[in-house]
């Protein structure tokens, strides 16, 4: 009779940490709150979080609702001397949110980064598909680029560059001249050139007009940015840099 229990006790044990490591499964890989000043790296046994250039790491399990830390080095990543937390997973594993068990309310989402495009563009709150093309080159072979993106957020379309205060193609006109001024190399209309994201899905006419209004700036080099197997930014780690790749326009 005691061996039976003891099977019993382990077959239980063992769903118990196989129910726990497909939770794990979940949550591990890449992290990031929308600006990025909040990085988590969920890996099978430890979490390492860095904020405002510090790093700090966790040993780390969950269950159904609840994450537990136990602190390496430095604070815990959460808040000071916080343990235990409540969190819920979007149903497509995508977005994160943990709380406090005191706190009344769920903290800001904290997003699942693929790779280093993906993260670029969490940042600026668009989705950009690019188009594909062939014979492509480097953005940065012929001159300094402002990059302009054109993609949608919450199904509307937006333009912008990478300043927070863009708001609409009018402003990109005045951010031109803000650029150009904040570079120690000297730029002019042989060395300046917009670097144009543009979801393939907008129209030759929206793009023509696009580039009427960059170009009334009196810059008029304009670098279609594209994508290929070759170049695909997908395959990017997450903390890579990114370097366009497409053609003059």
């Amino acid at each position: 009779m005691k061996t039976i229990y003891r099977i019993i006790i382990l077959v239980l044990i063992l769903q118990s940490c196989s129910s726990s490591n497909k939770e794990k499964e979940k949550l591990i890989g890449n992290w990031s709150v929308i600006n990025g000043l909040n990085e988590f790296e969920f890996y099978q046994d430890s979490l390492i979080v860095n904020e405002w250039g510090m790093s700090y790491i966790n040993l780390w399990d969950i269950d159904s609702s609840k994450l537990y830390l136990e602190t390496i080095k430095g604070l815990d990543s959460f808040g000071i001397k916080t343990k235990e937390f409540d969190y819920r997973l979007s149903e497509n594993l995508d977005t994160l949110f943990i709380k406090k068990l005191t706190d009344s309310v769920f903290g800001p989402p904290i997003l699942r980064i693929k790779n280093a495009y993906d993260y670029h563009l969490k940042r600026l709150q668009l989705a950009i598909d690019l188009p594909s093309k062939t014979n492509l080159i480097s953005s940065n072979e012929e001159g300094t680029g402002l990059d302009v993106y054109v993609g949608f957020r919450d199904g509307k379309l937006i333009a912008k560059t990478d300043s927070d205060k863009t708001r609409g193609l009018d402003e990109i006109k005045y951010e031109t001249f803000a650029f150009i001024a904040s570079q120690e190399t000297e730029l002019d209309s042989t060395n300046f050139q917009f670097n144009l994201l543009i979801d393939k899905s907008i129209n030759k006419i929206k793009i023509d007009s696009i580039k009427n209004i960059l170009q009334s700036t009196g810059y008029n080099r304009l670098f279609r940015v594209y994508t290929n197997d070759k170049v695909d930014y997908e395959k990017t780690d997450w903390k890579d840099e990114l370097n366009w790749f497409g053609v003059y326009e």
